[in-house]
């Protein structure tokens, strides 16, 4: 939804005088132009806020593939041989196993 950002920067600057000056916002134009331009700056404050969480969502997104990946990796364990000629020939026992079957 499009919004004023002149109207969204107004409000800021009343918002950003009144922590300065702590009686600013009783005179009534202030609250009137205030008044004006709340929608404006709630609209605006909403789309930084849908925009954080998005980046946010993205890298929880990547940092679970990553994961995802990772756990999801064979595992490939290879054992001395125990002397015997075959052994030697091929070159020791072998094992894959799934990550899920862990020991």
């Amino acid at each position: 939804m499009p919004y004023n950002r002149f109207n969204a920067f107004i409000y800021q600057l009343i918002l950003f005088i009144e922590h300065f000056n702590p009686g600013f916002i009783h005179k009534p134009w202030v609250r009137k132009v205030r008044d004006n331009c709340k929608d404006d700056w709630a609209e605006f404050r909403t789309q930084i806020t849908i925009q954080e969480l998005d980046e946010d969502i993205e890298e929880l997104h990547a940092e679970w593939d990553t994961q995802e990946a990772k756990d999801s990796e064979f595992i490939f364990t290879e054992e001395n041989s125990d002397g015997s000629e075959a052994q030697e020939l091929l070159g020791g026992p072998m094992e894959l196993k799934a990550p899920w079957e862990k020991d």
